[in-house]
């Protein structure tokens, strides 16, 4: 009997031994390499003015991809283009058939480069005194229903819509039609014709797009109308989260972050007139909820000839500042470029390079555990851990796949993983443990492994600039494979 449970043993560890023969597990370096990556990272803008129109052009934001000088005097490469469109001369009619063209084609300009857009309507850039020069609600709605299938067919290389369309620069503070939230009056019937603004923006923007309203007040009076207040905000939660719902697609941006204390009236509540500033409620509001909502913007130096007011609290840690505890809490994902260069020259040579890098998410693959052979319609076992060391995660769906490409015949190979990069949150590592049956029978021969986070949308799905890059290294070599857009894995697999 001892005898055969020696036996027995030998055979158990045998089996346990041949199992780590067929097994290779990997450690990744960091790669700390500058690099972009789809919607995220600084952005560049250029507005365009309907009574004086110029396109896109396809060479400027292709050399815009690699580091260029951006205001602070620092250099950066952009995938990211903010697009503002501004019918000045559109205040009471509809939109002609020839900016409607326009958009389009700057539209056909990004998708050829390879770049997404940060889009944004708007009627004036008059203030800060009336008349503002934007348009009335019926024109407003008028002119969203004429971008409706322009917006709807371009889903692919739009990032987000901000909302935009009230007041000069789209900005919703100032209006002739709206409530002036300066010097008022501002009546619930304003708030009524804002939030009927927002209804049809979500109405005419794809579901699967977020759009980002200028003040987080502005999506509480939109929910919660005249009872709304700071103090009894319930953020966004995990439950709820990209959903396709209202609330999960109303997100934020800001155009004076770190500008000073409430980043010039960002944080003003208005349920009393005049409004008052509530940073306690309404950061903490933002904060939580821009784990789950796309948050951006660009930073403002606050004084009246554009001096930076709010120095050194805008500074870079290293400084005496918080800039980066302030990206990172509330989840930033994108900022300008070109404003501003007094706040974002503060951190030239300091702290620029850490914040170009973790803007938006930055995929750290860290460790993997491969299968050396595999048999068809037998279980594959496969580990991954991937840290997120970006400043969020990412806001739209896309894909994750595994590949096999034959080493001999090239042939390729694809199988989706249940695994969803919008909930890869910031600091937290996802450890992605498969087991599972490849779908399609594989040709015996020898295979290199890929992990592919494509696009989803047909259009872009095999463009390699449209994919996600992860920040990994082997021996010193990337994993990126810029001619595919894929990560090798630098794992051989035999399929026999």
């Amino acid at each position: 009997m001892k005898h055969y449970f020696y036996f027995i043993f030998l055979i158990t560890l045998f089996n346990c031994s041949k199992y780590k023969q067929q097994s290779k597990e990997v450690f990744y370096e960091e790669d700390m390499n500058e690099f972009i990556n789809p919607e995220r990272g600084f952005y560049r803008p250029f507005n365009a003015l309907a009574s004086n129109f110029v396109p896109l052009n396809a060479q400027v934001l292709r050399d815009l991809r690699t580091p260029n000088l951006a205001a602070g005097d620092f250099k950066v490469g952009c995938s990211l283009t903010y697009r503002s469109y501004q019918f000045d001369i559109f205040l009471d009619k509809p939109l002609s058939n020839f900016i409607l063209t326009a958009i389009q084609t700057d539209m056909d300009i990004l998708r050829e480069v390879g770049n997404k857009v940060v889009l944004r309507f708007s009627y004036s850039n008059t203030c800060c005194d009336p008349p503002f020069n934007d348009a009335p609600k019926e024109i407003i709605k008028e002119h969203l229903d004429q971008l409706k299938p322009i917006l709807e067919h371009n889903k692919d290389v739009i990032a987000v819509v901000q909302m935009g369309l009230i007041g000069p620069w789209g900005e919703q503070y100032y209006s002739d039609f709206f409530g002036d939230l300066e010097h008022g009056p501002v009546t619930n019937q304003n708030w009524l014709d804002r939030n009927e603004i927002i209804t049809k923006l979500l109405e005419v923007v794809p579901v699967s797009r977020m759009i980002q309203v200028r003040a987080p007040y502005y999506k509480l009076r939109y929910f919660d109308g005249e009872k709304a207040k700071p103090e009894e905000a319930i953020p966004l939660l995990k439950e709820n989260a990209f959903n396709g719902m209202a609330r999960a697609r109303i997100a934020h941006h800001n155009d004076c972050i770190l500008a000073n204390y409430d980043d010039y009236w960002t944080y003003n509540s208005f349920h009393t007139w005049p409004a008052v500033s509530d940073t306690l409620n309404l950061k903490k509001y933002i904060a939580a909820e821009t784990k789950f909502l796309v948050f951006g913007g660009e930073t403002c130096p606050g004084g009246d000839n554009g001096e930076d007011v709010y120095s050194p609290y805008n500074d870079c840690e290293s400084e005496g500042g918080g800039a980066q505890k302030y990206l990172k809490r509330f989840h930033t994902s994108f900022l300008n470029t070109a404003w501003s260069g007094a706040v974002n020259g503060d951190w030239n040579n300091k702290c620029i390079d850490e914040i170009k890098r973790n803007l938006g998410y930055r995929f750290v693959l860290k460790r993997g555990l491969y299968p050396t052979k595999i048999k068809n319609n037998e279980t594959i076992k496969i580990e991954l851990d991937i840290l997120n060391e970006g400043y969020s995660s990412t806001y739209n769906y896309r894909f994750v796949e595994l590949v096999l490409r034959n080493k001999d015949t090239k042939k390729i190979y694809k199988t989706k993983i249940e695994s969803d990069p919008r909930y890869w949150f910031t600091d937290e590592l996802q450890k992605i443990n498969l087991n599972f049956k490849w779908a399609e029978l594989l040709e015996p021969g020898k295979y290199d492994l890929f992990l592919n986070l494509p696009d989803p949308e047909t259009k872009i799905y095999n463009r390699p600039e449209y994919a996600i890059r992860l920040a990994g290294k082997l021996n010193s070599k990337s994993v990126w494979e810029s001619t595919t857009g894929w990560n090798h894995l630098f794992t051989d697999i035999t399929v026999q």
